[in-house]
């Protein structure tokens, strides 16, 4: 149930799940609703306004009042999440009054499959030597997301591929289980039902759909008996909104819905099949010279016994031990607090995007694309700096150097772009988008097109250092963006 902290409408209240969801712009598929009045910034400053209550009550009882002030709060997000959410969280964080821009280098952020890798590493138990590589799935709720490690000699981790994920968690086999009520009972009695009893939806999933049959189901049709959902028991809500033959048909059954084995497997194998999909890219995409020796399965959905034995059933000649750490629940959340802790732990990570700068060149016919070509014979393209899959460390730095387009130029901006692809050429064709930009002057127009400019990056842990210099007049500009998805590189 949620109550917003500011009023809407006295005593309205509003149950909304899944809401991080919606900071993914590229999701579309089963994307929660919000009522008009709300939006997910300040249903996410709503939501840690509470855990703001928690935390200060833990506080309070167990840690003799430390202040809010004294702490390191360490934010774990997807490694899905498009550009600039990292940057809503903050602000919902600071509107949360959990701290505020005088502070801001207590709030970290990594991701989900990152602090995933970090617990495992620490908690699993699973002896873990020098050299060896570690696939983790994280499956949640919403999302699934994944990275391969290696651990190296001095006890730190190395990204071997780009992370990555998608939203197939748990509540979309929820989702399926809708879809064989709608089946059952009719579209228009579910979506009537669920505009108007959307508590009482809720239960059903919660207090039923869990706990009798996505809990308990393991995939094996010898340990599996028809499953009856007693609709006067478990939502009798939903009865008034049945109508035509469906009404009938149930009312001579005395309103008991029974699912079988097929119906469990056909709400599970959308879900399980992406994961299944997601692990075999992660796994396609490791250099030969490298070897997965060990897979963890983490996040709530890692309990599911038939998620696991599909996953065992599939992967078990690639990897030798697939399993299931202590307290697989808490892995990102321990996981994360590992890395505030000690954030020397990750040595290298493989960069998700590729990253350059927007230039104006002379237009190459036979090679360029002529669909491209500009009417003065030039095109504009990707100049790349870094690219997507390259494995950094912490504050690494590339440099290339610049010239004015034209000789009387006074100044330049450097546009600073990213793109998913692995091999960007041309930023219009590859997907690219901007990142910032940086302006720098350019006096001495006598130079003219000799003027040259260096322009740096460096990949840090929060942030993209950018710095440009003028090699004439030793005159150096510099500024700072956030990566792009949320998280490191």
């Amino acid at each position: 149930m949620y109550r917003p902290s500011r009023k809407i409408k006295q005593e309205e209240h509003y149950i909304i799940e899944r809401f991080k969801l919606l900071l993914d712009e590229d999701a579309k598929d089963s994307l929660p609703v919000l009522p008009k009045e709300l939006d997910v910034k300040m249903v996410i400053a709503d939501y840690f306004i509470k855990m703001k209550g928690v935390i200060e009550e833990i506080l309070k009882t167990r840690c003799n009042g430390v202040p809010l002030s004294q702490l390191l709060f360490v934010l774990s997000v997807p490694a899905e999440w498009p550009p600039n959410t990292r940057n809503i969280l903050r602000n919902c964080v600071y509107k949360a009054e959990l701290l505020d821009e005088s502070n801001q280098h207590k709030l970290e952020f990594t991701t989900e499959p990152e602090a995933a890798a970090i617990y495992c590493l620490l908690s699993s138990g699973a002896n873990l030597s020098v050299g060896d590589t570690y696939l983790v799935v994280d499956c949640g709720g919403g999302t699934v997301d994944l990275t391969i490690r290696t651990l190296l000699p001095d006890k730190t981790l190395e990204e071997e591929t780009p992370r990555s994920g998608d939203p197939c968690g748990s509540t979309f086999v929820d989702q399926e289980f809708e879809k064989f009520l709608r089946r059952v009972v009719g579209s228009k009695a579910m979506e009537e039902f669920k505009e108007k009893n959307y508590g009482s939806f809720q239960k059903l999933i919660y207090e039923f759909f869990c706990p009798e049959v996505k809990l308990p189901f393991n995939g094996d049709p010898n340990d599996f008996e028809t499953i009856e959902l007693d609709l006067e028991k478990y939502c009798p809500a939903l009865i008034p909104y049945i109508t035509g033959e469906a009404r009938k048909k149930l009312d001579s059954e005395n309103w008991v819905i029974d699912i079988e084995f097929e119906d469990v497997m056909r709400m599970f194998d959308p879900v399980v099949n992406k994961i299944i999909d997601l692990i075999s890219a992660q796994l396609d995409s490791l250099p030969e010279q490298r070897k997965v020796t060990t897979m963890f399965l983490v996040g709530g959905f890692s309990e599911s016994g038939y998620l696991f034995r599909r996953i065992n059933n599939v992967f078990k000649k690639r990897i030798s031990n697939i399993l299931v750490p202590p307290e697989p629940i808490a892995a990102i959340a321990k996981g994360a607090c590992y890395y505030g802790l000690n954030k020397k732990i990750i040595k290298r990570r493989a960069l998700k995007w590729s990253y350059g700068i927007e230039t104006n060149s002379e237009y190459r016919y036979g090679d360029d694309p002529m669909s491209l070509r500009l009417d003065n014979d030039r095109i504009i393209r990707f100049n790349a700096l870094a690219y997507k899959g390259e494995k950094l460390k912490v504050n690494e730095e590339r440099k290339k150097e610049y010239r004015p387009l034209k000789k009387n130029q006074l100044s330049v901006t450097f546009k600073l772009l990213y793109s998913d692809s692995p091999d960007p050429k041309y930023p219009s064709r590859d997907g690219a988008k901007l990142l910032g930009n940086l302006t720098i002057n350019l006096p001495l127009k006598s130079f003219g097109t000799e003027r040259q400019i260096e322009y740096f990056l460096k990949f840090a842990e929060e942030e993209i250092k950018v710095m440009a210099r003028n090699k004439t007049t030793c005159e150096i500009y510099r500024t700072t963006f956030k990566y792009p998805d949320g998280s490191y590189l």
